[in-house]
């Protein structure tokens, strides 16, 4: 683990909620691809907006992302199958920390980075999902589980965001932004995200649609 995600996870872990959510069974902690440096020291994606320009101690300077056993991830009454399709990583979360650069009208946080916040997390759900399947193919010689998207085939993008915003989120504060596949259309995926507090209170919801196309034509 980097020294930027160790020192995130030790501002969330001083936060009664955060550990708790942190220290649940089966839990993997990562660091979120928005903040990702991959092993040349070149960054995974060319996202500046939470890499660089706003990771400073005014705007977000921590986030810390989690998810459960993805043996644990199926919901019951939903199988998975061709018709069905889900992902190896079902849900993920990413904790932000936010400080007052990232306010908009009267000191709260500003509706288009909600969007931003929201739009990361749904990109970290099918990145850390892709990462997850890379390792297991080239540690296992893994083939996906019938009904489970092959991420290594396809690749997508964000195509539309209703969000709705629930209150105002005053600031300083910290938010756990949790994303979650609905489902699957054809090309197209569904997504139901939720910005929440400690006591699970929604500041914003969306449901985000994203477009697939065969990676060679990224």
């Amino acid at each position: 683990m980097d020294p930027a995600t160790q020192k995130a996870e030790q501002r969330f872990r001083s936060l009664a909620w955060c550990a708790a959510l942190l220290d649940r069974p089966g839990t993997t902690i990562f660091t979120p691809s928005c903040r990702l440096v991959d092993a040349t020291g070149l960054p995974a994606s060319q996202d500046q907006i939470l890499r660089k320009t706003l990771n400073n101690s005014d705007a977000v300077p921590h986030c810390l992302g989690f998810y459960q056993d993805p043996a644990s991830s199926s919901e019951p009454g939903t199988p998975t199958s061709a018709a069905n399709p889900r992902l190896l990583i079902n849900s993920s979360s990413i904790i932000f920390d936010l400080q007052p650069g990232v306010n908009g009208y009267h000191g709260s946080t500003h509706g288009g980075f909600m969007a931003v916040l929201i739009d990361d997390s749904m990109g970290g759900l099918l990145y850390h999902n892709f990462v997850l399947q890379m390792q297991k193919q080239q540690e296992h010689d893994w083939n996906p589980p019938p009904g489970t998207l092959d991420l290594s085939k396809i690749q997508y993008f964000t195509a539309g965001m209703n969000m709705r915003l629930e209150k105002p989120l005053k600031t300083p504060a910290v938010v756990v932004v949790t994303s979650t596949l609905n489902r699957v259309e054809g090309r197209k995926m569904y997504l139901d995200v939720a910005v929440e507090d400690g006591n699970g209170k929604k500041y914003a919801t969306c449901e985000g649609l994203w477009m697939s196309l065969p990676t060679p034509k990224i």
